[in-house]
């Protein structure tokens, strides 16, 4: 019997499927995002996948989802209406944060305001000191009066976190269980469950976010598992971190903060993959779709974890691939600032009106109307299933922008690719050269419905010399979802000096988080067998503020795994911020990560070969560099392993579009990847063949 398993990635403008068959046969299907919910367009995209291939829904075995329900729920601002009871003294934390100023030289430059007003902060007599110790009991009857107040009060959900209570939850414990004695059904977040680390405001604010986009996350798994089971597919369901691992739809609908980065998680998941079946060791990849671009780094064949960022203007902490994202795609509107410059984004059109040429109602130029414009999107995307009105692209960009600027229109729209490349190339080199990476020695590969058409322009601006472009790039992230394994991370508060460090307590700590993530696994049905583990420590130079996360060599703590410990926290230092020193050290935190074994075997099978110099489909004018040049139009399926050719050139298939400039050099490798050499790297490279 035909089985499958079914990857979902929701985007702004667009839903991907892919579907994995046990024999490693690829399918793929697109389908605009319905952003009111986005299960609709979810089903939608399965449904189209299915009614293509001609099978039932009985074949799907398994459904992985990344999802931007979190994430769209903190931008737009209409979470649960969400209170915060916290230590006597301690609710204006949550106002007062760190002094630390967003923009340092901006003397008008705001904070965002709590999610939570200050009439729904409460506070509680109880009080835990930093070792743990209980000094004052929970007042159990006063918080009874005080949650019977916030629910009258019209909260729909409420976040718990005490002083110290990383050391000690038993009080946020006992608070927890009054709540659910007064409704057992009501969404609470509690901070020693949702974050047992030091660091009150961080602590206090990550939890906050948990509690304000519970409920909508809720239901939105609510409504996706009946929609499935509606239409008659049983398969597991299991929704993506931030962490880059797998989670099943109950714990997500409790622990939804670690989903608020879920969305751009799967394609630096696949571009991992990729570097155990291809050459590439070190990538920079870029998720272009149609409201944002993101951009995360694959080091040595292994994505980057980090435990703090920002999000909308809070910190948050909680594991998740280190990746930064900007305002950009294919539908950011361009326009005129008040000094007559042409700028793009951050405003997105979206998926609904979305660019001009979609005939949506549109009316201002965006990014793909500029592409349209020029020629390197043809009339028609997904295969011919949307139509595109580029004169209509033409006449806006004409009315809204060249009359104004006293310019052609195809100069304008050169222009606003360069502004939006501008763009771009400044969020890859904050994941690489303010990091102390060299973005010369990784190749690019970008994904996502838009990524393959600036890719060479990027790569040319940052001296990179190769282009990566996967199969089905519109598709990659969702393909990510079914490499990703079942993963859970633990942790715990060990504040120490290393003259203090006990390696005994470090190991019994250890223990203790591993005993924990393996219940976690347990419950989802993973054996024993079949999970690995990473243990990690937060550490830093006395007296710094804030730490490095480093993995913690070996299966047992001794002198030699720590001695390793300090060699590899210098090394990372001495990438991070140019220096290292002989200064004492001092741990933080330990880690612990659990990841279950995913088999990869039947994944991304090779392609037949060609090798020819193959000619193109079509010939149509496309502008580059100021005119209009003859340009070979390739069908992508038509491609087979060790076929090339030369650019200029534009490669088309279901749900993205590649460009390569003039003089890049265009390759198809084993794994049917488009590899693109860009000119000067190519031309060396020619010279160097003939000689």
């Amino acid at each position: 019997m035909f089985r499958m398993k079914l990857g979902v990635d929701v985007g702004g403008t667009f839903t991907d499927v892919v579907g994995i068959s046990e024999e490693g046969k690829v399918y793929f299907a697109k389908t605009p995002s319905t952003p009111q919910d986005q299960s609709v367009g979810v089903m939608n995209g399965i449904r189209m996948l299915l009614d293509e291939l001609g099978v039932q829904a009985g074949c799907v075995s398994a459904v992985a989802h990344g999802t931007t329900v979190a994430t769209n729920t903190l931008l737009e601002r209409n979470g649960a209406v969400t209170a915060l009871i916290t230590t006597e003294g301690f609710r204006d934390v949550l106002q007062i944060g760190r002094q630390s100023r967003p923009e340092l030289y901006d003397l008008h430059a705001r904070k965002p305001d709590p999610l939570i007003p200050r009439y729904l902060r409460r506070e509680a007599s109880e009080r835990t000191d930093h070792t743990g110790m209980i000094l004052v009991n929970l007042d159990t009857e006063a918080l009874k009066t005080t949650v019977r107040e916030l629910m009258e009060e019209g909260a729909q959900s409420i976040a718990i976190c005490f002083l110290h209570s990383y050391a000690n939850k038993e009080n946020e414990i006992a608070a927890l269980n009054i709540v659910k004695e007064l409704d057992p059904d009501f969404p609470v977040s509690v901070s020693s469950e949702i974050l047992p680390e030091f660091r009150e405001f961080e602590r206090m604010n990550t939890t906050v976010l948990n509690a304000y986009v519970q409920p909508r996350m809720r239901k939105y798994i609510s409504q996706l598992r009946g929609r499935l089971d509606e239409n008659g597919i049983d398969a597991p369901l299991t929704i993506m971190q931030s962490s880059g691992g797998m989670m099943t739809d109950q714990v997500a609908a409790s622990r939804s903060v670690n989903t608020l980065l879920s969305g751009p998680a799967g394609g630096v998941l696949a571009a991992e993959f990729l570097t155990k079946i291809t050459p590439y060791q070190n990538i920079i990849t870029g998720d272009l779709g149609g409201t944002s671009f993101d951009v995360g780094v694959v080091q040595d064949g292994r994505i980057g974890i980090t435990g703090e960022g920002v999000i909308e203007g809070f910190p948050v902490k909680f594991p998740h691939i280190d990746i930064t994202t900007i305002g950009a795609g294919g539908g950011s509107i361009a326009w005129l600032d008040a000094g007559g410059a042409l700028r793009v984004g951050p405003r997105s059109a979206g998926a609904v009106p979305g660019p001009v040429c979609y005939m949506k109602g549109g009316t201002e130029p965006a990014v793909t109307d500029a592409h349209a414009v020029l020629g390197r999107v043809g009339g028609q995307l997904l295969g011919g299933k949307m139509r595109l009105d580029v004169e209509a692209a033409r006449k806006a960009m004409k009315e809204k922008l060249a009359d104004r600027l006293g310019m052609k229109v195809e100069e304008v729209a050169e222009g606003i690719l360069r502004v939006a490349n501008a763009n771009m190339v400044r969020a890859i080199r904050v994941m690489t050269v303010e990091k102390g990476i060299d973005p010369r020695k990784f190749v690019l590969l970008p994904y996502g419905g838009a990524g393959a058409l600036h890719a060479a322009d990027l790569a040319r601006s940052l001296n990179i010399h190769t282009v990566v472009i996967p199969i089905a790039p519109g598709n990659f992230s969702a393909f990510g979802l079914l490499v990703a394994p079942i993963r859970y991370d633990e942790v715990c508060t060990y504040h120490k000096h290393e003259r203090d460090v006990s390696f005994e307590k470090m190991e019994e700590l250890f223990e203790e988080l591993e005993e924990a993530a393996r219940k976690e696994m347990h419950r989802d049905g993973v054996s024993e067998e079949e999970v690995g583990f990473e243990r990690k420590v937060d550490i830093r130079y006395f007296g710094q503020a804030y730490e490095l996360t480093i993995e913690m060599q070996g299966n047992r703590v001794d002198q030699a795994a720590w001695d390793r410990l300090a060699a590899d926290f210098s090394a990372a230092h001495e990438q991070s911020y140019g220096f290292s020193k002989n200064d004492p050290l001092e741990l933080v935190n330990l880690r612990v990560s659990v990841v279950g074994k995913t088999d990869q075997t039947n994944l991304y099978a090779k392609g037949e070969r060609g090798d020819r110099n193959v000619e193109p489909d079509e010939v149509r004018k496309v502008y580059f560099s100021g005119k209009w040049m003859d340009t070979g139009v390739y069908k992508r399926d038509g491609l087979r392993a060790g076929d090339w050719f030369m650019g200029p050139a534009i490669i088309e298939e279901t749900g993205a579009t590649s460009v390569a400039g003039p003089g890049d050099r265009v390759t198809v490798d084993d794994r049917l990847n488009l590899i693109i050499e860009v000119a000067a790297y190519a031309a060396d490279k020619a010279a160097q063949e003939k000689q």
